[in-house]
């Protein structure tokens, strides 16, 4: 006979149709019943006989209502077991061995999260970093990137703020971080997000060159009509390159030479593209930026025929002059005063500029662009370095001036011209001017209303992309001679981490080392350690007293140091399994309440000495179908809330242990409570929350989603200052402000048992085995919910506590996780 094959990994393993517990192999054991139906043996041993006349031979299944034969004196170990639903449990999970490098590059793992000291840094690029899902580069060149720019285009649509449609072509430009300054290896357990590794790469460069890039994104934005859009930072999913993605448009001005045919018609091209030539410069002075070198093919024409400034060309053709491959040859053109700056290695190397960087270099550039309109030569404007004094380039371009625009509308703009391949900087006219030129001779006199105004470059100080940080970054690191900017050999600076060892009853540990981010800072290292002790299912944590406390559903309680996070003693009592912890912490003493899926409840002294016995218990009393507690939370007035299957929340005085009163309303399981600001959350299998006054426990408010198939088991509840966050089942999250939804937001299709919003940071995991790190932006209209990162853990996440910079985790499979940053 075939053998059975085994269960997904991911499976969720049967459980006992009446008291839900999975089975297992052990204490939950699937017991046959004659008429066919399975149940777990302390369900078999609760149900009443089927007749008074036969109370210890019989029972009735609630199930099926038939009247079996059971021997009540032999007990549920005489029925068989279900081996076919025992061949259905995952097996027991083995202690993780410690990761190797070949194990570690294997399972890749899943996306993890930024660290919250990106937050400012992030928070100002927001709009600078392209969603992962554009992925404007369809393959990655091989080796090193390139300094010029790769081509690509939009994978998908992209809404605010960018508004790109699909398969818009693109250019990239490599980003290259400083030696040293590139993100150190990553443990096995830590992986950022795509927005995590964009901001981790940008934190990588230096101050000039982050600011150099979120201005180029700012200004492009505002000139949208007279530069192309440069969209953002975005790095592919595998690579560790950092791309500059910008808009590109496929005709260039260059084409445009060629067709000389109709007189008429060529000086109103060049009349009208200069306008617009000068329109780009004048915009980016307005913003504080200057070129300090030019090329003719860094205009592209768009769909409608406007002249627009492709600045990754610039930067591109920055870093040519810079590395001293671009020569006058290729039509690169730069002014003689910045020639003169880039052969003074010292003055670059220490980047000292001060007054020596203004517009008049960019008018230089737009003298010899318009040189190369008029007379259809790019390389007559580039040559005035190669061979010859400066003064007979200047006599040739000028006599070729003469010549093309004699006796045409644009005649006037060859004296002007004239002025602005000047070598002195102080002698070149305005660009305002040069446009006043181009329009008063295409114009009847008088009609200036529409000129630019000369006060739009009033500027203190400018900042060069010549001169800028993004453009000395090369595809080689470069280094400053006498005379201008040479190559060198690549340089491989390999980081490596450490793993550090185990200590204080933590085992598996892995780490991860970052740097800081907004401000120079001490780096820091992600540690994650294991607390192993438990048996089964780890199902509660909380901290008081300066113990951890962590229940399970092995029965037992364990208490752990939080100096060291050593195991110091295990509880035991419980004769079912624990289900729910709490910690009060009192004035006089501090107590430890557990409730079990028994209905038991137990209290346990915490102080210096941990006895073994329960200060007291009892037990809620209900019937058979409806026992055990699911849930517990304190207050400030001295009471302890349980929430539990009969659909009801009970308030028990800490004082005398008596029930105080028992509030009603839920339609199904009370699956989880909370206590904030005088108000109890409780939240239910019936897909609904309920706020109750904690000072006479009754009813508040019911906070629902009203949306068609929003309907789902609520399974945590987390709360802070006026937020109440909630998971359920179906993967969804929602966040109510006031007792307003202000947001859903489905974040995975698996459950979601653990939800803690600390501050604006929110920590939820379930089903899928991962932590999920989000950070909540609020503003006057909408509230937004940003993925910052993930764990990936091995097991399916049942509890998060957040304290002291430490995010404890309890996991299925047993383990306790403990995830910090050293020094």
């Amino acid at each position: 006979m075939a053998s059975a094959a085994p269960p997904p990994p991911d499976a969720e393993p049967p459980e006992c149709p009446v008291c839900l517990s999975p089975f297992d192999d052990s204490s939950v054991v699937p017991r046959v019943l004659p008429c066919g139906h399975s149940l777990c043996g302390s369900c078999i041993s609760s149900l009443p006989p089927a007749s008074a006349s036969a109370a210890a031979s019989s029972l009735r299944c609630p199930l099926c209502s038939q009247c079996v034969p059971f021997s009540r004196a032999l007990g549920p170990s005489s029925l068989p077991k279900n081996l076919a639903l025992l061949s259905l449990l995952p097996s027991l999970p083995n202690p993780s061995p410690p990761r190797t490098a070949g194990a570690a590059s294997a399972a890749r793992p899943l996306p993890l999260p930024l660290h919250a000291a990106h937050s400012r840094l992030l928070a100002r690029f927001r709009h600078a970093i392209l969603p992962e899902s554009a992925s404007p580069l369809h393959s990655s060149p091989p080796g090193h990137p390139p300094a010029g720019l790769a081509l690509g285009s939009i994978a998908c649509d992209l809404g605010a703020p960018w508004f790109c449609s699909r398969g818009h072509p693109v250019s990239l430009l490599p980003i290259d971080a400083p030696a040293g300054g590139a993100p150190t290896q990553e443990a096995a357990f830590y992986r950022p997000s795509h927005a995590a590794r964009v901001i981790a790469a940008i934190d990588a460069l230096s101050s000039a060159a982050r600011e150099e890039m979120v201005d180029l994104v700012a200004a492009s934005t505002r000139l949208a009509r007279r530069v192309c859009r440069v969209y953002g930072a975005w790095m592919g999913p595998d690579a560790a390159t950092l791309w500059l993605v910008s808009e590109r448009h496929t005709p260039g001005v260059p084409p445009l030479l060629n067709d000389r045919s109709d007189e008429l018609e060529t000086v109103a091209r060049v009349g009208a593209l200069g306008m617009e030539v000068c329109e780009a410069l004048m915009g980016l002075h307005g913003e504080g930026l200057v070129l300090g070198c030019l090329r003719l093919d860094c205009f592209r024409l768009d769909h409608f025929g406007r002249c627009l400034l492709d600045l990754n060309e610039v930067l591109a053709l920055c870093r040519g002059v810079r590395a001293g491959v671009c020569l006058s040859m290729d039509g690169a053109l730069v002014a003689p005063e910045m020639t003169v700056i880039l052969r003074d290695a010292t003055r670059t190397r220490s980047h000292d500029f001060n007054g020596l960087i203004g517009r008049n270099s960019d008018v230089w550039l737009l003298g010899c662009i318009l040189a190369a309109l008029v007379t259809g030569e790019e390389r007559l404007a580039a040559g005035w370095n190669t061979d010859g004094s400066y003064d007979d380039w200047q006599k040739e371009v000028l006599a070729r001036l003469d010549a093309a625009l004699v006796g045409t509308q644009l005649e006037p703009l060859a004296a002007t011209t004239a002025l602005c391949l000047s070598y002195e900087p102080e002698c070149r006219p305005e660009i305002a001017d040069v446009w006043k030129c181009i329009r008063g001779s295409q114009m009847k006199p008088g009609a200036d209303a529409l000129a630019p105004a000369d006060d739009i470059v009033a500027q203190k100080s400018f900042r060069c992309l010549l001169l800028g940080e993004l453009s000395s970054m090369c595809s080689a690191q470069a280094v400053e001679s006498d005379e201008i900017v040479q190559p060198s050999q690549d340089s491989d600076d390999k980081n490596s981490t450490p793993d550090d060892e185990s200590n204080c009853g933590c085992s598996n540990d892995e780490s991860v080392c970052t740097a800081g981010t907004d401000e120079p800072q001490r780096n820091g290292v992600f540690k994650s350690s294991t607390l192993l002790a438990h048996r089964d299912c780890v199902t509660g944590l909380a901290i008081g007293g300066g113990f951890l406390f962590s229940s399970s559903y092995d029965k037992t309680i364990n208490v752990w140091s939080l100096q060291d996070f050593s195991h110091v003693q295990t509880l035991k009592g419980h004769e079912h399994k624990i289900t729910a912890i709490v910690v009060v912490d009192n004035d006089n003493q501090s107590l430890c309440i557990s409730g079990d899926s028994g209905s038991g409840i137990f209290v346990w002294r915490v102080g210096t000495s941990l006895k073994q016995e329960p200060l007291n218990k009892w037990y809620e009393t209900n019937d058979w179908i409806y026992r055990g507690v699911h849930c517990l939370a304190v207050s400030g007035t001295g009471y302890l809330y349980t929430g539990s299957r009969d659909k009801s929340i009970k308030a028990w005085s800490l004082e005398d242990y008596s029930l105080g009163c028992t509030m009603t309303g839920h339609k199904s399981t009370v699956s989880c409570l909370a206590v904030a600001s005088g108000i109890l959350y409780s939240g239910s299998w019936d897909g609904s929350i309920r706020s109750w006054w904690l000072t006479d426990h009754s009813p508040l408010s019911v906070l629902e989603d009203d949306a068609p198939g929003s309907i789902a088991p609520v399974l945590s509840i987390s709360t802070e200052a006026n937020f109440v966050v909630s998971s359920y089942e179906n993967g969804c999250l929602k966040i109510w402000k006031d007792d307003v939804l202000v947001k859903s937001e489905k974040l995975q299709n698996a459950s979601i048992y653990a939800v803690k919003l600390n501050g604006k940071w929110l920590y939820t995991g379930g089903l899928n085995k991962a932590i999920n790190i989000q950070e909540l932006l609020e503003d006057e209209s909408e509230l937004e919910i940003r993925d910052v990162a993930s764990i990936s853990c091995d097991s399916i996440v049942t509890s998060i506590l957040y304290w002291n910079e430490k995010l404890i985790v309890g996991l299925s499979n047993r383990e306790i996780k403990v995830y910090d940053k050293g020094s």
